[in-house]
């Protein structure tokens, strides 16, 4: 007669322990575990929205359309930041990095910079005045502006579009849970935001890039505006053969 493997032996084992447990937890009064629910997020107001339809819902809101008055709170903001943090990441680098501008005087202190960052960068004859203080306004109608940063692998294993990638990943996942939560959000970039200046200025290392500026807000009643795609058809091509 042939003696069972190991593996088998094993097996047999963590079967009987696990069919006691259940048995013991039964006896206890456990309660069964309830079937999981098809994927949804709770907004605000308490409405289920499905993933499909959350994506549809999102959409990019700009400062000046951000309802001062309101302020979005340091929890909701860190449910937000979560979210980001579960994006898909190859290796599990988890590169991506997020600085919080939280109040006033950070929130001037940014803007200034930025700022004063254009008005060096940009030649005399293209510079203007509106933008140059609409870069200073946009953060303080904020409630928060988060600069969106890359930590760059110190084996540089992985190619850095991959952490590119990853990062911007987080922050699609970043901008849903600001919609599932009725916030509105904004991504910015520019010469600006991706010199090495303001890479000095977040405290960044050498390799790590700053990939843009989120703003958050509560939008104005009204002020969010309707979305448009292009057919999905024409973006998509099959292969058959």
């Amino acid at each position: 007669m042939v003696s069972p493997s190991p593996a088998i032996t094993l097996l047999s084992v963590a079967a009987t322990v696990s069919v006691a447990l259940y048995v013991v937890k039964q006896r206890a009064g456990a309660k069964p575990v309830a079937a999981k629910e098809p994927a949804t997020t709770t907004f605000s107001d308490g409405k289920k929205w499905d993933a499909d339809e959350l994506i549809k819902h999102r959409r990019s809101i700009f400062p000046q359309d951000y309802d001062k008055s309101r302020k979005v709170s340091k929890e909701i903001l860190e449910k937000i930041l979560e979210s980001a943090n579960w994006a898909p990441t190859h290796a599990r680098t988890e590169p991506w990095r997020f600085i919080v501008f939280s109040t006033p005087e950070a929130l001037q202190r940014l803007g200034q910079f930025e700022a004063d960052l254009y008005k060096k960068m940009v030649p005399p004859h293209m510079f203007m005045e509106k933008k140059y203080k609409k870069k200073i306004e946009a953060k303080l109608d904020s409630s928060y502006v988060i600069a969106i940063c890359m930590k760059r692998q110190e084996s540089e294993k992985l190619p850095e579009i991959e952490e590119v990638c990853a990062t911007a990943c987080a922050v699609q996942n970043l901008h849903l849970s600001a919609a599932g939560h009725g916030v509105g959000g904004y991504w910015s970039s520019g010469p600006p935001i991706f010199s090495n200046e303001m890479k000095e200025f977040l405290g960044l290392g050498e390799k790590d890039k700053c990939l843009g500026l989120f703003y958050v807000g509560y939008p104005k009643p009204g002020h969010v505006a309707h979305g448009a795609r292009k057919s999905i058809k024409d973006k998509v091509q099959w292969v058959t053969k």
